[in-house]
């Protein structure tokens, strides 16, 4: 795919009529209050590929739950607020609309739940998991459409490649390991040489984050559409036995999910 710097085009061709029209007024909206916003992750992942995605995640250099307010007072849905991380949420005609402030994130410990600050797009995208997910498009009047990469995700979408943004992406937070596992199994991508080395060196790091996150990240793996693969390839790489040393990729659960 050829690398473009506006995504203009493939918005109008791909997106619906009424969720392009509602990205636009939520730009000028934002612009309105001298804020600019974005659309981020896997909504610009998937509109690169070429895929459906109805989560649209916005972020905003500004106050996200003052414009979700503004938003929501226009158009129907039902918001829901998090006043800690300075998010909003609501459903918008079937589509999952998250609006975000941007933010920067710091990790007192591997393991730990990050402490967030207000930051700027940059720093937004730098605390992504893969470069694939960090790549944004401004939705401002003045530059509608322009793809902010900073880290060459169109150019790994391209070489089909999963890539962390820094050495220690899965030390911070070692739930990057079964993400990028599903995203290398869902989009038949793979990881990275680099990536895959520093993945395979901090699988103890699974040890360092709680029960729950992990059971949600499993939960995850057992919506995608081919579950079995993930948990074969975790099997590969050690990372199942460290849930339990009995657990095996090639066991009943895969064996069961494949002839489901």
């Amino acid at each position: 795919m050829p690398e473009d710097n506006n995504l203009l085009k493939k918005m109008e061709e791909q997106l619906s009529a009424e969720i392009a029209g509602f990205l636009r007024d939520a730009g000028r909206l934002a612009d309105g209050r001298n804020e600019k916003l974005y659309l981020v992750g896997g909504a610009v992942r998937d509109l690169l590929l070429g895929n459906t995605n109805l989560d649209i995640d916005l972020v905003v250099e500004g106050d996200a739950i003052a414009l979700a307010g503004e938003l929501f007072d226009v158009d129907a849905g039902k918001i829901t607020v998090h006043r800690q991380f300075n998010t909003g949420k609501f459903d918008w005609h079937g589509w999952s609309i998250d609006i975000a402030s941007a933010r920067k994130e710091s990790y007192a410990h591997p393991g730990a739940l990050p402490t967030v600050k207000p930051g700027s797009l940059d720093d937004d995208l730098h605390r992504r998991d893969f470069t694939i997910n960090a790549m944004a498009i401004s939705l401002s009047p003045g530059s509608y459409g322009r793809l902010i990469d900073p880290y060459s995700g169109q150019k790994d979408i391209e070489d089909k490649k999963i890539r962390i943004l820094h050495q220690k992406s899965f030390i911070d937070d070692s739930t990057r390991i079964w993400r990028g596992l599903r995203y290398e199994q869902r989009l038949d991508f793979r990881l990275e040489p680099e990536t895959l080395r520093l993945l395979k060196w901090d699988i103890p790091m699974v040890d360092t984050v709680s029960g729950d996150r992990i059971r949600y990240e499993l939960e995850c793996i057992f919506k995608e559409e081919l579950p079995e693969k993930v948990l074969r390839r975790a099997d590969e790489l050690g990372i199942l036995k460290k849930i339990s040393p009995s657990l095996k990729g090639d066991g009943w659960p895969a064996k069961k999910l494949q002839y489901a």
